[in-house]
């Protein structure tokens, strides 16, 4: 009888390991699944994020398309930037980059300001830049994560890929000159988007 007994309980504690071992095993399995997908967004700017222009220098859409970069200028924003990402278990993001108008230091109407973005290798106008018509910052598409900025382009960048960009932003030809000199700043930013 002794021997029945601790057959019996040997078998109650060898299930009750076997059970604790396997909760602890399938438990690990499931969460190490769930949290090793990684991404995360890198911006490389040139000279800085932020871009101010002001009202002293309107121009056309085809003189803004070829602003290029001028040291300690304010007249219009130029800025060359490029991103890559750091990637875990995925082969590709998508991205967002954003213009945040920097309010306290703006006072230009922003229906005055024009942003134009280019692919930073060839020059060439990308998707909502291309054609005769260039958006102004009122017109770009309000950024879901940020009501405060605006969407300037969106895109998938995969893995061990970097992109360069160049944006430019200048005060439209239209705009009714006066001897009070205004500013618009805004900052730029990227997002990666679920």
């Amino acid at each position: 009888m002794k021997k029945k007994y601790s057959y019996t309980r040997f078998m109650i504690i060898a299930f009750f390991l076997l059970t604790v071992f396997l909760f602890v095993f399938c438990y690990f399995l499931y969460r190490s699944d769930d949290t090793v997908s990684n991404a995360t967004i890198l911006v490389s700017y040139s000279p800085n994020s932020s871009l101010t222009v002001d009202s002293s220098m309107p121009v056309t859409d085809a003189v803004g398309k070829q602003l290029s970069f001028t040291a300690d200028q304010k007249k219009y924003g130029y800025m060359e930037f490029s991103i890559s990402s750091n990637m875990e278990r995925v082969d590709s993001v998508t991205y967002e980059i954003y213009l945040k108008e920097v309010e306290e230091n703006s006072n230009l109407p922003s229906d005055y300001v024009k942003v134009y973005l280019t692919d930073g290798k060839t020059d060439l106008a990308l998707d909502g830049y291309q054609g005769n018509s260039v958006p102004t910052y009122q017109s770009l598409k309000v950024a879901n994560s940020d009501p405060g900025s605006k969407r300037i382009y969106s895109g998938i960048l995969k893995k061990d890929e970097v992109k360069n960009f160049k944006l430019r932003v200048w005060l439209k030809d239209t705009y009714p000159i006066t001897t009070k000199t205004r500013n618009f700043e805004g900052i730029l930013y990227v997002k990666v988007i679920d």
